[in-house]
């Protein structure tokens, strides 16, 4: 096994949307291994130098960048940025994204465009920015958050699940392109208790109906996604490409 902190020092990674929930939990899985970590935000600077003061009470280090990714226009401007602070760039964590609720009926083309700009086409244009980069470096990795909605399917939520299935193909299609220089992977969340999904996990019925539906009996934590992350980020990874790993405590299965 490679997955020490020897296998992290002098690694640099990007986390997008780490200033809460699981890019937060990523961000201090890594840091705590010793890699420097690059926290993205989009429009919470506090929030995010939060999660920098905490990398360094680990003893790690962090810098932090801001930019909408939603809006494809700033991606370079982004990238530009992160190399800036990251010239031996080596890991990205495709994380950001948002989540809308809306059925067929209340869907908006507004709604579906921000969605898709910001879960699919901000992964795969940050990644043709920085890819060039990531390239000269041993070892180099990417992991695209998905969604057991991108496996699953379920009424509503329409731009969601269509840009979180796509999110898998892209990425088995980006694991050939780049290979074998770049390993491309993604990571399947199911029911995870995060900021983004608080009005799910504190409704008491759906809650209880989550609990009862997953076979490990609990919901997952943001931690739970992280030390998977983390795995397909580490050399104990280095012959894996093109897979979608379900973190779900099995709820899949049924």
């Amino acid at each position: 096994m490679t997955d020490g902190e020897e296998g992290w020092k002098g690694r640099s990674i990007l986390v997008t949307g780490s200033s809460r929930g699981i890019g937060r939990a990523v961000a201090l899985e890594l840091a705590g291994r010793g890699a420097h970590v690059i926290l993205h935000h989009r429009a919470n600077p506090g929030a995010a130098e939060g999660v920098a003061r905490a990398v360094r009470e680990l003893g790690g280090t962090a810098d932090v960048v801001s930019g909408d990714l939603s809006d494809l226009t700033e991606i370079p401007s982004v990238a530009r940025e992160v190399l800036r602070r990251a010239p031996r760039l080596s890991g990205l964590v495709n994380n950001a994204g948002m989540y809308e609720e809306a059925s067929l009926s209340k869907l908006t083309p507004r709604d579906w465009e921000r969605t898709i700009s910001l879960n699919l086409a901000a992964p795969v244009f940050l990644l043709k920015a920085l890819a060039p980069r990531l390239a000269r470096q041993k070892g180099a990795a990417v992991v695209n958050v998905s969604s057991i909605l991108g496996l699953r399917s379920a009424p509503g939520a329409y731009a969601y699940q269509a840009s979180k299935a796509a999110v898998i193909h892209v990425t088995r299609a980006l694991a050939l392109e780049l290979a074998p220089r770049i390993r491309v992977n993604a990571i399947a969340p199911g029911f995870i208790r995060t900021d983004m999904n608080q009005d799910a996990w504190t409704h008491r019925s759906f809650s209880r109906q989550v609990i009862r539906e997953t076979p490990l009996g609990r919901w997952g934590e943001p931690e739970d996604i992280a030390a998977m992350v983390r795995v397909l980020l580490s050399p104990d990874s280095r012959f894996v490409t093109g897979e979608t790993w379900l973190v779900d405590g099995g709820k899949g299965l049924r």
